[in-house]
Protein backbone atom coordinates (compact mmCIF):
# COMPACT_ATOMS: atom_id res chain seq x y z
CA UNK A 1 0.00 0.00 0.00
CA UNK A 2 1.24 3.42 -0.87
CA UNK A 3 1.56 5.86 2.00
CA UNK A 4 0.75 8.76 -0.32
CA UNK A 5 -2.90 7.62 -0.46
CA UNK A 6 -3.15 6.77 3.24
CA UNK A 7 -5.73 8.99 4.96
CA UNK A 8 -4.93 10.90 8.11
CA UNK A 9 -6.25 13.77 10.20
CA UNK A 10 -4.25 16.69 11.51
CA UNK A 11 -5.49 19.01 14.23
CA UNK A 12 -6.97 22.33 13.19
CA UNK A 13 -4.48 25.10 14.03
CA UNK A 14 -7.40 27.14 15.40
CA UNK A 15 -8.83 24.39 17.57
CA UNK A 16 -11.72 23.42 15.29
CA UNK A 17 -12.44 20.13 13.60
CA UNK A 18 -9.44 18.12 12.43
CA UNK A 19 -8.39 18.50 8.80
CA UNK A 20 -8.85 15.28 6.82
CA UNK A 21 -6.09 14.75 4.32
CA UNK A 22 -3.56 12.20 3.03
CA UNK A 23 0.15 11.87 3.68
CA UNK A 24 0.69 12.59 -0.01
CA UNK A 25 -1.08 15.95 0.35
CA UNK A 26 1.04 16.80 3.38
CA UNK A 27 4.18 16.02 1.39
CA UNK A 28 3.06 17.81 -1.78
CA UNK A 29 0.77 20.77 -1.06
CA UNK A 30 2.25 24.04 0.14
CA UNK A 31 -0.64 24.64 2.56
CA UNK A 32 -3.82 23.12 4.01
CA UNK A 33 -6.86 25.01 5.26
CA UNK A 34 -9.42 23.96 7.82
CA UNK A 35 -13.15 24.42 7.31
CA UNK A 36 -12.91 27.57 9.47
CA UNK A 37 -10.17 29.06 7.27
CA UNK A 38 -7.28 28.38 9.62
CA UNK A 39 -4.23 27.36 7.66
CA UNK A 40 -0.97 25.45 7.82
CA UNK A 41 1.85 26.70 5.57
CA UNK A 42 4.43 23.94 5.10
CA UNK A 43 8.17 24.29 4.66
CA UNK A 44 9.45 22.51 1.57
CA UNK A 45 12.49 21.14 3.44
CA UNK A 46 10.20 19.42 5.96
CA UNK A 47 8.05 18.06 3.15
CA UNK A 48 11.15 16.72 1.43
CA UNK A 49 12.11 14.87 4.62
CA UNK A 50 8.59 13.43 4.81
CA UNK A 51 8.76 12.23 1.19
CA UNK A 52 12.16 10.58 1.80
CA UNK A 53 10.83 8.88 4.93
CA UNK A 54 7.76 7.63 3.08
CA UNK A 55 9.94 6.29 0.25
CA UNK A 56 12.20 4.53 2.75
CA UNK A 57 9.22 2.92 4.50
CA UNK A 58 7.82 1.71 1.18
CA UNK A 59 11.20 0.22 0.17
CA UNK A 60 11.49 -1.54 3.53
CA UNK A 61 7.95 -2.89 3.16
CA UNK A 62 8.77 -4.32 -0.29
CA UNK A 63 12.01 -5.85 1.04
CA UNK A 64 10.12 -7.36 3.97
CA UNK A 65 7.48 -8.89 1.71
CA UNK A 66 10.14 -10.35 -0.60
CA UNK A 67 12.13 -11.76 2.34
CA UNK A 68 8.98 -13.12 4.00
CA UNK A 69 8.04 -14.93 0.78
CA UNK A 70 11.49 -16.53 0.62
CA UNK A 71 11.35 -17.48 4.31
CA UNK A 72 7.91 -19.07 3.88
CA UNK A 73 9.18 -21.07 0.89
CA UNK A 74 12.23 -22.22 2.89
CA UNK A 75 10.00 -23.14 5.84
CA UNK A 76 7.66 -25.14 3.63
CA UNK A 77 10.58 -27.03 2.11
CA UNK A 78 12.13 -27.72 5.51
CA UNK A 79 8.81 -28.93 6.94
CA UNK A 80 8.28 -31.23 3.97
CA UNK A 81 11.85 -32.52 4.45
CA UNK A 82 11.26 -33.30 8.12
CA UNK A 83 8.06 -35.21 7.38
CA UNK A 84 9.25 -36.80 4.14
CA UNK A 85 12.57 -38.01 5.55
CA UNK A 86 11.22 -39.27 8.87
CA UNK A 87 11.47 -42.96 9.72
CA UNK A 88 7.99 -44.45 9.82
CA UNK A 89 7.16 -46.99 12.48
CA UNK A 90 3.81 -48.71 12.09
CA UNK A 91 2.38 -50.46 15.11
CA UNK A 92 0.41 -53.66 14.60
Amino acid sequence: MSLTREKTEIPCPGGGRPIKTTYGDLARKSSLKSSKGHEYKFKSSDQSKLRRSMDKMERLQKDFERNMGRAQKDFSGALNGVIGNADILLKR
